[in-house]
């Protein structure tokens, strides 16, 4: 077989070997490849399947382009050799266009093109070698073999179910940035799924497989969805940063976003993912613990923005809650049994143990047992941070 590509190169010295190449349908690379294995050592020359062999071998000097001819030489009637793959198409239902294209030794547009005005009726002519290859397929070119899966590939499935669950969980979760926390090229990862939809046999690199199944949590900027979430909720978040003392750009920097969609949103009070995921970020990370911005405070006080913890998340979601406490993070509090309950409440919702919560609290492991021990006032009333 490389003898009789060397043979097509020395009567056509004109012509690069990767013309060659894709008229039998074959990479360039794959080509050039087999004949330097063959003139290093012919007892080394790599195997080829037997269809790319027939297709290679099937090449004629007469066939090769010609500049006195034109690209791809004389033409004719494409009706016989498609009506051929039709035939094909419907006797084995394993094969593809894409296959009988690329053993014929052209492009799928163009096969699916002719097929298309054939079957409409319509007059429609091929290169005369691309026919007599069609027409060759089955009798003296054997038909592309089933496809079968790579030894070093999986099935594709799992990790398309996968990324589809983290979407459906995450905001702000796209491919290329599940593919960077699972560090895979984002790409590779694209073309895999793309390959997938396209025909759900090919398989997915094994290591990139396992890499991604292997991420189940996300980071931000990717945050987990929460349908309760409302913008008037939203807003309450982003306020009570700043009466904490966090600026707009600490802020947008602590939820991987811009101080200006964050503006956006407070003038507007309609959220993008972006922007919500933004906010129920930094809330998390800044909203019990007290900003470096004193001016950031002041401007609150004057706006009469209530402080985080005069909210808890069953109800600063709710447009109809009214504040329930006013303690501003980091600064002294009067504190009562109930106050203390709804706070660790809120502290464990959030993951944190029991020493961790009154660490943030600012209190002693006994002052919060004779607090807990002390019997609740009949009603507690906590003012809302003026």
């Amino acid at each position: 077989m490389s003898d009789h590509v060397q043979g097509l190169i020395a009567q056509r010295p004109d012509l690069p070997v990767a013309v060659i190449a894709r008229r039998a349908g074959v990479a360039p690379s794959t080509l050039k490849s087999l004949l330097s294995d063959a003139q290093r050592s012919p007892e080394a020359a790599r195997t080829v399947s037997h269809a790319t062999a027939a297709r290679l071998l099937a090449i004629v000097p007469d066939e090769l382009p010609h500049r006195d001819r034109g690209y791809g030489g004389r033409s004719t009637d494409a009706t016989a050799a498609l009506r051929h793959v039709r035939e094909l198409l419907t006797a084995h239902p394993h094969l593809s266009q894409a296959a009988l294209a690329r053993a014929a030794g052209m492009s799928l547009t163009t096969l699916a093109a002719a097929l298309h005005d054939v079957n409409a009726g319509r007059p429609r002519s091929i290169q005369k070698a691309a026919a007599d290859r069609l027409l060759a397929l089955g009798t003296r070119t054997p038909l592309p073999e089933r496809a079968t899966r790579r030894s070093d590939t999986v099935d594709a499935q799992p990790v398309v179910n996968h990324i589809r669950a983290l979407q459906l969980r995450y905001d702000r979760a796209s491919t290329a940035f599940i593919a960077q926390i699972a560090k895979v090229n984002a790409s590779t990862l694209a073309s895999a799924l793309i390959d997938h939809d396209r025909n759900a046999r090919r398989g997915i690199s094994t290591d990139v497989a396992r890499r991604v199944l292997a991420v189940h949590e996300l980071p931000p900027p990717a945050f987990q969805r929460q349908g309760h979430v409302t913008e008037i909720g939203l807003l309450r978040r982003l306020r009570g940063m700043r009466a904490a003392g966090w600026t707009l750009p600490a802020i947008a920097q602590a939820g991987a976003t811009t101080a200006k969609s964050l503006t956006d949103f407070a003038k507007t009070h309609t959220s993008t993912p972006a922007v919500r995921a933004a906010i129920l970020t930094a809330w998390a990370r800044l909203s019990h613990q007290p900003g470096p911005s004193s001016q950031a405070g002041r401007r609150a006080a004057a706006e009469a923005w209530d402080p985080p913890l005069a909210w808890d998340e069953h109800s600063i979601d709710d447009p109809d809650a009214t504040p329930n406490g006013t303690r501003i993070p980091g600064f002294p509090q009067r504190w009562d049994p109930s106050l203390l309950q709804h706070e660790l409440a809120f502290f464990t919702r959030l993951g944190l143990s029991h020493p961790e919560c009154l660490r943030r609290l600012g209190l002693s492991t006994r002052r919060a047992r004779e607090l807990l021990a002390t019997p609740p006032a009949p009603e507690t009333h906590h003012t809302t941070a003026a």
